[in-house]
């Protein structure tokens, strides 16, 4: 979908706004109400832009231009729905969730480096454009502004949660890069949904457990988003691996078959490993090793594990909405709409 042909207004915006898919999925009345959520989230990006600006110049051009690319911003909007769904109202939680946008937009700048990945959101990957020595230095500026946000808007109770989540990030990003596949220990699902647990899921779960404090959630409102969250997080990261196999650079804004590439953990391959005789796999494992992944590709393929990956997701998404069941929620129904976005994207 072009611009154009999109039914929102991103005129005003700070980049493209990545959520193309949902006119296939939602009522005109949930995209009218979502894109006021995801304007109100640019507009608080836009504002922090035109105001972290600095010498040196380069610095600062560094740290915004992720931020200028646009994004998806779940994490930014799932801080805002689940404020909302307690009764919370939207600027009260705005600056908390713009700090929250500003450390996952620091996390990708420095998951580039790591991962000599080239591209982010459409656009050259900030150490590919700035060098490493800035890129990390602006991913670092875009820490400390977050966490001057959360110090003027935040209690020490809110530094301390988000802190934690920040923690376990590193944790599940280390595990990531420190376990490859190896012909003699190949790893498995289960050691992958628990290193999924400590990134992709943490960072969700703070995300609506944040806005719900905010919003002063009862503690059943609380465990019911936070256990939507995590659902929502698997299912997310389960997608974003399908993705890295079936999808184009053109389509996804970023590089394609790096998991396999790279020899890090994808659920698709990990599941294919799994179901493959103890030949088949060390013979893949030895082809990966080597820097060919046709081989994985042929071995994801003989397995359907793209099939079993999407049904898996599905199954999480199920339990997402579940949690939500019996909640009086405000605006309950972007949360489910959010759920289903998480499977049914194409980027």
């Amino acid at each position: 979908m072009s611009r154009k042909d999109n039914a929102w207004s991103e005129e005003s915006l700070p980049g493209e706004v990545v959520f193309t898919d949902f006119d296939k999925i939602a009522t005109p009345s949930q995209l009218t109400r979502l894109q006021e959520r995801i304007q109100y989230v640019n507009s608080q990006i836009e504002g922090f832009i035109k105001e972290n600006q600095g010498e040196p110049k380069v610095l600062y051009e560094a740290a915004n231009h992720l931020l200028m690319a646009g994004g998806k911003h779940v994490r930014a909007l799932l801080s805002l729905l689940a404020c909302e769904a307690v009764g919370g109202k939207l600027e009260d939680i705005g600056p908390i969730a713009l700090a929250e946008e500003l450390l996952q937009t620091a996390s990708l700048i420095h998951d580039d480096i790591i991962d000599r990945d080239e591209l982010r959101r459409g656009v050259q990957a900030v150490h590919k454009k700035y060098g490493e020595q800035v890129a990390i230095i602006a991913g670092d500026l875009l820490i400390a502004q977050a966490i001057r946000l959360i110090g003027d808007h935040g209690t020490p109770e809110l530094i301390t949660r988000i802190g934690r989540s920040g923690v376990k990030m590193c944790e599940g990003e280390i595990a990531d890069i420190v376990f490859v596949p190896e012909v003699s220990e190949p790893f498995s699902t289960d050691e992958y949904l628990m290193m999924v647990g400590l990134k992709t899921v943490a960072f969700m779960r703070e995300a609506v457990r944040t806005g719900a404090m905010i919003g002063n959630a009862s503690q059943e409102q609380v465990d019911a988003l936070t256990q939507y969250a995590e659902m929502l997080g698997f299912a997310f990261q389960i997608r974003d691996d399908i993705l890295d196999v079936i999808a184009s650079t053109k389509e996804i804004g970023k590089p394609v078959l790096s998991d396999l590439q790279k020899r890090r953990r994808n659920y698709l391959l990990m599941h294919a490993l799994e179901s493959a005789s103890e030949t088949r796999r060390k013979q893949c494992l030895e082809e990966l090793s080597a820097g060919n992944v046709r081989d994985a590709l042929v071995l994801i393929g003989e397995t359907d594990s793209v099939a079993y990956a999407d049904e898996l997701a599905q199954e999480y998404i199920v339990r997402a909405k579940a949690a939500l069941e019996g909640q009086d929620f405000v605006e309950k129904d972007l949360l489910e709409l959010l759920a289903d976005y998480a499977i049914k994207r194409e980027r």
